[in-house]
């Protein structure tokens, strides 16, 4: 399980929620269910070296957090069906962010996109 965190609780939103201040890149909703929060305690012993923050945007793959320069295949995954096992590729298009990006099976790809590097 990820924890990010800590962030500055904003105002409290009835008996079982809290509206965060997360960071702008994270994308995520403000108002947070407090079943899904933890107390950040911090560490008995501080390492002086030790820095602990919140990642910045630098910190994360400069790739995906602009729009792909040409026409891309993200990532592979494979999927159990009745017919077998069944390959797809999800494709992301020049100029569009990664976000956008889209799955398809294999074959269609390589139907539809003939310019896509597939094994």
């Amino acid at each position: 399980m990820i924890r990010y965190g800590p962030f500055t609780i904003l105002e409290k939103i009835g008996d079982n929620a809290f509206c965060l201040d997360f960071l702008a890149y994270m994308q995520m909703y403000l108002v947070v269910n407090i079943e899904k929060l933890k107390l950040c305690e911090p560490p008995l012993i501080m390492d002086i070296e030790e820095v602990r923050k919140v990642p910045t945007v630098d910190d994360f793959a400069h790739e995906y957090l602009e729009n792909l320069p040409e026409d891309i295949i993200l990532y592979r995954k494979t999927k159990t069906s009745r017919q077998g096992y069944l390959e797809y590729l999800c494709i992301g298009f020049k100029e569009m962010h990664p976000n956008k990006a889209c799955c398809m099976e294999k074959e269609k790809v390589r139907e539809q996109f003939p310019h896509f590097p597939i094994e």
